[in-house]
């Protein structure tokens, strides 16, 4: 799947926003996740798609900020449900602590995040 920013939401205060250091209006995004809520759906998409996985920070975003550019699913997500939330991702990531031990630098959560990174984008 495939998304094009058409505007910047804060994630901090949910105001539309001139600019921001990890996104842009009109570039386009592999998306990696999809996290919906009763009231809410967030794309998780990687910041910087140009940058090796080993140096990536995908971030959540609003839905609401993107066009969807190309629908594919990628192959390796699935559906999951967890704490109210329905999740479309790869089963890997979906295990309970999996992006707090990616985030804090664990390797093995790292290799997991590089292999199916690489699987979702060659999927998109």
């Amino acid at each position: 799947m495939i998304v094009r920013c058409v505007r910047i939401i804060s994630p901090v205060s949910g105001a539309v926003a001139s600019d921001h250091p990890g996104i842009r209006v009109g570039a386009e995004y592999p998306v990696l996740e999809v996290v919906t809520t009763a009231s809410r759906v967030w794309l998780r998409i990687p910041e910087r798609p140009g940058a090796l996985a080993e140096r990536d920070s995908p971030g959540l975003w609003d839905a609401a900020m993107f066009t969807v550019v190309s629908g594919r699913i990628p192959d390796c997500w699935i559906a999951g449900l967890r704490d109210g939330r329905v999740i479309l991702s790869p089963e890997e990531w979906q295990r309970p602590g999996f992006w707090e031990d990616y985030f804090d630098g664990d390797p093995a959560a790292g290799a997991e995040y590089a292999r199916l990174r690489a699987e979702v984008l060659s999927s998109a």
